[in-house]
């Protein structure tokens, strides 16, 4: 057992060892690079970015754990859930956002929720082969 193993709680360990990985690292390297971009150019203030990142993590988490060797959604669970967790960071984001960040805000996330939802796809179509 390693230090890192020792400090952590057994369902913290139980939930490090169900998670599947949706996208490869290198995917996920493009994604995160693509939305930072993205971001960018939305300008906002570090006290809005600072909330919006906030917003965005938390979401984006709850997503990358939906198909958890734990997990117990169907596909269609799965995407409706992406959907779900989208509506809440538009929700969240809107209050912070001026209109036209947040215009500009909701086609990045149509594009992140295609992102997202054509992977969701491609994984399922692989394992009901």
């Amino acid at each position: 057992m390693t230090v890192n193993s020792q400090s952590l709680s057994q369902k913290q360990i139980e939930r490090r060892n169900n998670k599947v990985a949706l996208f490869s690292t290198q995917e996920f390297s493009n994604l995160h690079i693509w939305f930072y971009n993205n971001v960018l150019d939305l300008k906002l203030s570090n006290e809005v970015e600072e909330q919006y990142g906030h917003i965005i993590s938390k979401y984006t988490y709850k997503m990358s754990r939906l198909d958890d060797k734990d997990s117990d959604y169907t596909y269609g669970e799965m995407v409706e859930r992406v959907h779900s967790l989208v509506r809440e960071i538009n929700m969240e984001s809107k209050p912070i956002l001026t209109i036209k960040q947040y215009n500009d805000h909701a086609k990045i996330m149509i594009n992140f929720k295609q992102t997202v939802l054509n992977k969701l796809e491609f994984k399922n179509s692989q394992t009901v082969k």
